[in-house]
């Protein structure tokens, strides 16, 4: 029987060995990320949702972004807290989807749309429910099809490495991680003015 230690060290080799394509995944996309940075500037303020996995990496980022704030110039709102702005006309609504069929953040997105929102939606399917009516469209492998009937459970057992679509999780915090550090360069925003404002929300 396998050590557990030893499987533990051959899962992150084959993590980073997948993980290697990143680069060239967003390489592809390059206008798309100059038309990302140019929707944040002109938008008024930003809303930032996910659900499920897909919910937690964008809660990272929104709780990222939101430290960027003042240097920014926009406030920054998690959709799923208790206390937060409607969205508005002008502002700028951010979903992380794998499948873009998810119903709830399908419901955030109409409805952010209604309201006069910018939509960019960060999936695996840009045709999907949300690819539809999104304005801005990122790419990322391994969303599951949870549109697509049973071949929802089938695309659970896929020929990866990854359980359950954890690639499409993996892919999305790397990406947030990116767009964070590129912001942060793009913008001038010292480290000292982010630890300055993690420190103040830790209090």
């Amino acid at each position: 029987m396998e050590r557990y230690s030893d499987l533990v060290i051959d899962s992150s080799n084959k993590l980073i060995r997948h993980i290697s394509s990143f680069p060239e995944i967003l390489g592809e996309q390059r206008e798309k990320f100059d038309e990302f940075i140019n929707l944040l500037e002109k938008g008024k303020a930003i809303h930032v949702f996910g659900v499920g996995r897909s919910g937690a990496v964008a809660l990272c980022f929104a709780i990222r972004l939101k430290h960027f704030e003042k240097d920014f110039g926009h406030k920054v709102w998690w959709l799923g807290d208790e206390v937060r702005e409607k969205i508005g006309e002008g502002d700028i609504l951010i979903i992380f989807s794998g499948s873009g069929e998810t119903a709830e953040a399908f419901f955030i997105a109409k409805k952010g749309k209604e309201a006069g929102a910018t939509l960019i939606l960060i999936t695996s399917y840009p045709e999907s429910s949300i690819g539809e009516i999104s304005d801005l469209i990122i790419r990322l492998p391994g969303g599951m099809e949870k549109a697509k009937g049973w071949k929802y459970l089938e695309a659970q057992v896929s020929n990866t490495e990854f359980y359950g679509g954890g690639e499409f999780e993996l892919m999305a915090y790397l990406l947030q991680e990116t767009l964070i550090m590129a912001i942060g360069r793009y913008k001038s925003i010292s480290k000292g003015a982010v630890v300055r404002e993690h420190f103040r929300d830790s209090v």
